[in-house]
């Protein structure tokens, strides 16, 4: 078995550089800030970061967690060291897609799949859900492209600002086509996402208050069900997924 050295030996070992990009060899949390325990979003294991805090200067010896920033979708999170387990990575380029419109259409079919799938495990609304069985909106539709390597935004007004937009929905939405991603809230914020799978009908995962605590299926036409009306009356716009995330090109 291979032996790991300690994270805190490592990161000493390049000065803390916030230049160095590290692989993670387990599944870890993220969390909001540097003590309390409000998960933001769940890593998984093989994704790629850099240190944003500490650097040599900060560093204290009672330090419990770092500050991150992950290179697949640029988030920033603070992890725990404890039980962490990472190696230095080097970014390959050869490992860019091309033709990436042509690669993610082809993957649509398969992401909307998985999503199903997904929904007819046992699972329930998670805030910070990304691995799985239990997801928050945005964790469902990231991870569902995460898992077919297209790399996007891990929050709801992220993936609004990185997606292609279509049309708000005063507009005739008959031009939606599978795998759009619909957006909720207002125009100020967004903070509710969808990934449209046809027929007027969209997959998103939805808390108890106003939804189905977890993954389900509701519509945007003419209902009478008050979870899919509820939804209904905050759509925004739709958008859609034509690139991929990439840390040298894309602004967070």
């Amino acid at each position: 078995m291979k032996n790991y050295i300690d994270p805190i030996s490592l990161f000493k070992q390049t000065n803390f550089s916030n230049t160095i990009w590290w692989k993670l060899k387990v599944n870890i949390s993220g969390y909001q800030n540097q003590t309390e325990h409000n998960l933001v979003t769940e890593i998984f294991k093989d994704r790629i970061f850099k240190l944003i805090h500490p650097n040599s200067y900060q560093y204290k010896k009672t330090l419990s967690r770092v500050l991150v920033q992950f290179f697949e979708d640029g988030y920033i999170c603070w992890i725990n060291l404890d039980k962490l387990i990472i190696e230095k990575y080097q970014f390959k380029r050869n490992e860019i897609i091309e033709n990436e419109g042509s690669f993610i259409k082809q993957k649509i079919p398969l992401i909307l799949n998985w999503i199903k799938v997904q929904g007819d495990l046992k699972n329930q609304y998670l805030w910070g859900g990304t691995l799985g069985p239990n997801f928050d909106c945005s964790g469902l539709i990231q991870t569902a492209f995460f898992i077919h390597r297209i790399y996007i935004p891990r929050d709801s007004h992220q993936i609004k600002s990185f997606c292609k937009h279509l049309f708000y929905f005063k507009e005739d939405h008959k031009s939606l086509q599978a795998g759009d991603i619909l957006f909720f809230g207002n125009r100020e914020k967004c903070d509710h996402v969808g990934i449209y799978k046809g027929d007027g009908c969209f997959f998103h995962s939805s808390g108890k208050d106003f939804g189905r605590n977890g993954i389900g299926v509701d519509t945007i036409k003419e209902t009478n069900d008050k979870i899919s009306l509820h939804y209904q009356s905050k759509l925004i716009s739709a958008g859609r997924v034509i690139r991929s995330y990439r840390w040298d090109r894309t602004m967070r």
